[in-house]
């Protein structure tokens, strides 16, 4: 799901994708927003199942995610050095936010992240 940059405004505009891969069967649910330093802000809560690993017993196991993420994009170059309390700025050049390759990198993220089977 892409967006356009410049339509994202102070006003939240919600927003609703379902992510099914191979490994993972996701829901996410959130809301945009334009900051006055022109950063988009990505509130999301993201649930569902994905596969994983067991960093102990090295046994595959679904591992249920319900989780708040807070993002932030930017349509072209991020400068850190204006403002530095946002360092990473997911950046395009298209004038598009793209959702969904957004949240599945950080699914792809989650998954190598360490976890245990409980």
């Amino acid at each position: 799901m892409k967006i356009e940059a410049r339509k994202i405004t102070s006003n939240p505009r919600k927003f609703s994708l379902d992510l099914v891969g191979d490994s993972y069967n996701i829901k996410v649910e959130g809301q945009l927003l334009k900051l006055s330093n022109g950063l988009i802000k990505i509130d999301s809560t993201i649930s569902g199942e994905m596969d994983c690993v067991c960093d102990l017993s090295g046994e595959d196991f679904k591992n249920n995610i319900n989780d708040n993420i807070i993002l932030f994009a930017k349509d072209g170059i991020w400068d850190s050095h204006q403002d530095r309390d946002y360092f990473d700025v997911i950046e395009f050049f298209d004038g598009y936010i793209d959702l969904e390759f957004i949240f599945k990198s950080e699914l792809e993220s989650m998954q190598l992240d360490y976890h245990i089977k409980e």
